[in-house]
């Protein structure tokens, strides 16, 4: 008999018996997944399961990637030692180049900081700035969660339905007065422009007030500019950096204008001057205890992306002006169908109310923003967001729709060929009507898009026959 075997079992044992047990921080236990991400795994089990569902649900950029970055990635395959932490010199001077060139910000690669995505970028920076967080209500689902990870308060920043939920100095200082009388220290301010989930976009003066305003109460601005290559083209994106260099972070990525969400590649630009360098010092060395440098065959490709490229500028337009036409299609129909909606600027969001059959919609069970979301889903096969998923009261009856998917020209295609379909309608985005012109639309065949024009005519069909 073996005289270590009851010792080995016994040690099994032991091991199973008086191991701690696997339990949850406090401060995390409530925590869920990201909504948008949960829409769209919902859709793809759904689609799994044969269910038929028109998903408005997930914005991503669905175009196939440029011939270009496929070759670069190709090229930089066998680059698989790390990267400097803030990424390597040549993308970071590329990214201060490209933003010279589209935003008119003057920066150097000194202030260029790489990472594995932009959200994780933002999530640094709430880690190292100082202070609780102004959040302009609605806004993206993340932001929220990342304030409080980070140990932060959230300061909701109410904005008015009826004004296009415009950021102004007025709703912002009585967010700042509200929030001083409940104990919380704002030092830090959220802009989204172009908005998701409203589709919006700053107009310029806005935003020259907004910097002036931000400057005057010592408030850092982060500007998530992550949708400003893809302005529609009837309002120019500017950036609160134009005005208020000193105290505006800027981040943005790969993942919309060059549909290379997957690739996890975004970057975080600091201002200039002693402030930013102690910033970017402070965010370099969280970098590197979390995930030391994005992935460096990623960041060589990127190079490309970022550098002079009429191929790349063309694709990137033509996307914009693809994702306006498809977004300002559906608008036109929930306009016509006296669906109150802000008139989108860039990206591909809309933000309608269904208020006005509340009453309808309480006598079939619907009171919240998130029952409605789930009514349609059950009962018309369209995953939408709730708005109280981006900071709106529950009983808020404010959806965001993503029009990204409305480009697909055939659902049913294998992979490669839905890509030859979209280099196709890539080829004639320049044919397209700018949105905001005068008249209707008219463009190519989209069936994806006009499903979604004649689901929504029978579901507000329905809501009016039930009035």
């Amino acid at each position: 008999m073996d005289q270590h075997t009851p010792l080995q079992a016994t040690a099994t044992s032991q091991c199973f018996e008086f191991s701690a047990p696997l339990e949850l921080a406090e401060a995390r236990r409530d925590m869920v997944s990201s909504p948008t991400l949960a829409i769209n795994e919902a859709v793809s089990r759904r689609r799994a399961e044969g269910k038929e569902t028109l998903h408005l649900g997930f914005g991503e950029a669905i175009f196939p990637l440029h011939p270009a970055l496929r070759q670069a990635l190709a090229e930089a395959i066998e680059s698989t030692g790390y990267a400097p932490v803030a990424g390597v010199l040549k993308l970071r001077q590329a990214i201060a180049g490209y933003m010279e060139r589209t935003r008119g910000i003057s920066c150097s690669e000194e202030q260029v900081v790489v990472g594995p995505g932009s959200k994780p970028l933002l999530y640094a920076l709430l880690q190292v700035l100082e202070g609780d967080v102004l959040v302009p209500r609605p806004s993206w689902v993340s932001y929220g969660p990342q304030i409080r990870l980070a140990g932060w308060q959230v300061v909701p920043v109410a904005t008015d339905p009826a004004d296009h939920h415009r950021l102004t100095p007025e709703v912002l200082s009585d967010a700042v007065t509200a929030a001083h009388a409940s104990g919380a220290k704002p030092r830090v301010l959220i802009v989204n422009s172009p908005s998701n989930p409203t589709g919006g976009m700053l107009a310029e003066e806005d935003v020259a007030v907004l910097g002036a305003w931000a400057r005057a109460h010592g408030i850092t601005i982060i500007s998530d500019e992550i949708y400003a290559e893809l302005a529609h083209g009837w309002r120019p994106h500017v950036s609160p950096a134009r005005f208020y260099p000193e105290g505006s972070i800027i981040t943005g990525g790969l993942s919309k204008a060059f549909s290379a969400g997957g690739w996890r590649l975004g970057y975080a630009i600091l201002p200039a001057g002693e402030r930013g360098a102690q910033l970017g010092k402070a965010l370099r060395a969280l970098a590197s205890e979390i995930w030391s440098a994005a992935a460096t065959p990623i960041e060589k490709a990127a190079i490309v992306a970022f550098t002079p490229n009429t191929d790349l500028e063309t694709y990137v337009r033509r996307s914009a002006r693809i994702h306006g036409y498809v977004t300002h299609a559906l608008y036109q129909t929930l306009i016509e169908l006296g669906v109150a909606c802000p008139k989108p600027a860039a990206g591909f969001y809309l933000y309608p109310d269904f208020a006005p059959w509340r009453g309808t919609l309480v006598n079939l069970g619907v009171t919240t923003g998130q029952q409605l979301a789930q009514y349609l889903l059950d009962e018309w096969a369209i995953a939408t967001l709730p708005g109280v998923a981006f900071g709106e009261e529950p009983d808020a009856l404010r959806l965001r729709l993503s029009t990204s998917h409305l480009s697909i020209v055939s659902t049913g295609s294998a992979p490669k060929e839905q890509a030859a379909e979209l280099w196709q309608l890539l080829a004639q985005a320049d044919a397209l009507p700018v949105p905001g012109e005068a008249g209707q639309l008219v463009g190519p065949d989209l069936p994806e898009l006009a499903k979604a024009q004649l689901r929504w005519r029978e579901v507000i069909g329905y809501f009016n026959s039930l009035a």
